[in-house]
This record gives C-alpha cells, structure tokens and sequence, in this order.
C-alpha cells in the first residue's frame, strides 16, 4: 500500500483596520564645525523607515525614522550652496477603533 502525503503551509493575514495619516516629525539639525552655517533652507526630502509597530489593545504603536537630506544657502562669503544628510528618530501611537466582521458563511 503505497501512501502519498503532501505538506502545503498556509499563511492568514486579517486586516484588523486602516488608517491614512500625515504626521509632522521636527527635530533640530546640527550642522558640524567643517560646514557652513545655514542661511536658507532650498529643500529638504525625506524617506521614512518603519523599524517597529506594535499592536495593543486598541492602540498601535510605530518607532522609525526619517533620513533627510538637506540642501540649503550657506552663510558664507561666497554664498555657496551646501548639504547634509541627517537622521530624524520619531514614535507614533494612534488608538484605533476595533472592527469586527461577522462570518456568514453556512
């Protein structure tokens, strides 16, 4: 008696809620000694980086960062422009309301 068997692995994700939020993340930059002192500020860009989320009851929690990059006027003779990158550490905690579906299947 010859008996097959075959192993699948399953994987459920649940979306439990959705949420689209704009947050505001300020932070001091120091600019080091071998650069110029900023006169104005040109432009500055950000890519945000998620390292952790936690999911309590009811609330959720995110830790990451923001790595900038920042061009800007210096104040210097020449008026040269100049630019740095920096890191900027933020933590967001949102509640969120609780959404249950009801299972209808029969």
């Amino acid at each position: 008696m010859l008996l097959e068997t075959e192993k699948e692995s399953v994987c459920i994700n649940q979306i439990v809620g959705q949420k689209r939020d704009e947050i505001i993340v300020e932070g001091d930059v120091i600019v080091n000694d071998i650069k110029p002192d900023v006169l104005n500020i040109i432009s500055a860009n950000g890519i945000p980086c998620v390292y952790k989320k936690e999911v309590m009851d009811g609330k959720i929690r995110l830790d990451g960062s923001i790595n900038t990059y920042i061009m800007y006027l210096a104040d210097s003779e020449d008026s040269t422009v100049r630019s740095l990158n920096t890191v900027l550490d933020f933590t967001r905690n949102d509640r969120y309301r609780k959404l249950y579906v009801a299972n209808d299947s029969k």
